[in-house]
């Protein structure tokens, strides 16, 4: 030891701190390997209270020791997320990873500081190894979510069974579960845990928990002062807070500008409804910028063509943080920025909370309140949010008739072709419901169940799924009395081809609390008749939207019950389907739901309202 290093750690002893760090200092310049002098200087720094110093000084030891290596790393990671540097946390825990790669509570952390900076991708290899370490609730749920974040679903059970079997009353682990087993089709373990859900949160009423997703709020709950607290939620954990002033409105324009923001102006279902508003603004009295973050690997195929076609300018944020994009977009002095995606994945809600143009819209992406983003206004109509629905947003209504829902006329027209090709039997009732199976609820496929034991010879046309969950809503079905083999699961094809075998269907039957959106309006334009319950918040109100907007109200049930009625009744009255399937295809030429340029121009006056 120098004698520098023993100068310093006498300081140190004496509680000397400014002369302990003057002479670790020296000795650290004369071996910058010692691991003896940045342990000691880190020591000091704690003590002074520089954290950031100390970080810097437990991180280069690592290299430099083995007996406080472990120990070093760890003082390193907590003090640089003290003082906010995440990035460097992570770089001194992967240092660490080299030498104790199994190490439990290394896993644990460098899963923590990758999930919390989004890159699930990153955090997978920890959460694979934590999922086989894992001891406390902790562990689970850390692994779990990550996995289930990946829609890693089967491999997302296990830890996150455990970590609800260690905590039954964490209301995280019981939500994770639940999306979980959701996805998976685990429609008896659904039933149990959204019984739970509901009667914690009737139990918890203010003090309701912390995190919970608000996309998955609308998807289990019809709820909706449940959906706006959510939401408010979701915010206080992801976004900054909303920055006060915005710009002030241009004092003269020829033209009103409008960004959209987006991830999804790609083979997405985004562009499947929305290319045609893009391509029919009046480009007389609107300038139109595309302000996107698609992610490089769907930078192709025509739908991307058809948008950098449609926008009058294009903007690239997504190598950019939100501050910076903020910016950027603030400097092409909007009239209007429309945010296309809510709280689904993947948004960029923090450029919203930055407030970049005079007025903020949401529209389209997401069925439900976007709180706590700046957003000024919401695009809806008033069936999806009646006047009752009012006190459930922070946003300002604009409700659009008859329907908020916007479509593209130029779908191709398809016909009927033949069962066979599909997996389809010849004769009977084809059921179809090609929503995502998170939609699922026990109760809506009870209801399907008992659908197709009174209709002899019908069977239910399903979205593809992996084997797994095929097995598990086979099942199901059997335990309702039904052959499992009455499902049929259509594998998966670009949206043109999927639009050509829609049309074989007879009846598309639909789910709640979460109907299907752009599912519904694609089956009405392939001729296939909906039939739904009316919903008691925005998610399930959209198919009643969309069937009034194609002059077919009568479809619409009260409750499940009436919606098995309806459902049965139609399939034995093979008249009426023939009826129904020829004005959905009038329709395609002649119902408000399918009137693009309609539809831009009714859109087109809310802008012009909003901007004064």
């Amino acid at each position: 030891m120098s004698v520098k290093l023993q100068q310093a750690k006498r300081h140190f002893s004496d509680g000397q701190m400014q002369l302990a760090l003057a002479a670790g200092l020296e000795a650290f310049v004369a071996d910058r390997k010692s691991a003896d002098a940045m342990l000691l200087l880190a020591a000091v720094q704690e003590r002074l209270g520089d954290r950031a110093a100390a970080a810097t000084f437990y991180a280069g030891a690592v290299d430099f020791t083995e007996r406080h290596r472990r120990e070093a790393a760890f003082r390193a990671a907590t003090h640089f997320l003290a003082v906010d540097d995440p990035v460097s946390a992570r770089a001194a825990l992967l240092k660490l990873e080299r030498f104790l790669p199994d190490d439990r509570e290394l896993n644990h952390s460098l899963c923590s500081l990758y999930r919390e900076a989004g890159d699930y991708a990153q955090a997978l290899p920890y959460a694979r190894r934590l999922a086989r370490t894992a001891t406390s609730t902790g562990n689970f749920l850390n692994a779990g979510i990550v996995l289930s974040g990946l829609d890693l679903f089967e491999e997302a059970l296990g830890p996150l069974s455990a970590a609800y079997e260690q905590d039954p009353d964490s209301r995280l682990a019981l939500s994770e579960l639940f999306w979980c087993a959701a996805n998976l089709g685990m429609l008896d373990i659904v039933q149990e845990l959204q019984e739970k859900l509901e009667a914690g949160y009737a139990a918890e009423g203010e003090a309701i928990d912390i995190r919970e997703n608000a996309f998955r709020a609308v998807v289990w709950s019809g709820d909706e002062d449940y959906i706006l607290r959510s939401s408010r939620l979701t915010a206080s954990h992801l976004l900054p807070p909303v920055t006060e002033e915005r710009p002030a409105p241009r004092l003269t324009r020829e033209k009103i500008r409008i960004g959209y923001v987006s991830a999804d102006f790609c083979d997405h279902a985004t562009m499947a409804l929305f290319g045609g508003v893009l391509e029919h603004h009046d480009r007389g009295r609107f300038e139109v910028y595309g302000i996107c973050h698609t992610l490089a690997r769907f930078r192709s195929g025509p739908m991307r063509q058809r948008f950098l076609d449609a926008v009058d300018r294009y903007v690239d944020i997504l190598e950019i943080d939100d501050e910076a994009a903020a910016a950027q977009i603030r400097a092409l002095d909007l009239d209007i920025l429309v945010d296309l995606k809510g709280y689904t994945h993947g948004n960029r809600l923090g450029i919203f909370c930055r407030r970049p143009a005079p007025v903020q819209i949401t529209y389209l992406g997401f069925p439900g309140p976007v709180s706590g983003a700046g957003i000024d206004y919401a695009i809806t109509d008033a069936i999806v949010t009646p006047p009752s629905s009012d006190p459930f947003y922070d946003e300002k209504l604009l409700r659009i008739a008859p329907s908020y829902q916007c479509n593209d006329a130029t779908r191709p027209e398809v016909e009927r072709q033949g069962r066979a090709a599909h997996g389809l039997p010849e004769t009977g009732v084809v059921f179809c419901s090609f929503n995502q199976v998170q939609k699922i609820r026990p109760a809506m496929f009870a209801a399907w169940m008992d659908i197709l034991k009174a209709v002899e010879g019908s069977v239910l046309w399903l979205a593809d799924l992996p084997e797994t969950v095929r097995e598990n809503l086979r099942r199901a079905a059997v335990a309702h009395g039904v052959d499992g083999e009455r499902l049929i699961f259509a594998p998966r094809l670009s949206i043109p081809d999927h639009l050509a075998r829609l049309c074989e269907a007879d009846i598309a039957l639909d789910t709640t609390p979460y109907n299907g959106h752009t599912t519904t309006s694609d089956a009405l334009w392939c001729g296939v008749p909906v039939v739904t319950v009316r919903g008691t918040a925005f998610a399930g109100r959209v198919s009643e939207s969309l069937l009034g907007a194609v002059g077919l109200p009568d479809l619409v049930a009260n409750d499940i019950p009436e919606f098995v009625r309806l459902a049965v009744e139609l399939a034995q009255d093979g008249s009426r389907q023939t009826r129904l399937r020829q004005h959905l295809i009038s329709a395609r030429k002649t119902a408000p739901l399918f009137d693009t340029l309609g539809f831009t121009r009714r859109l087109e006056e809310k802008y012009e309202e909003v901007c004064g």
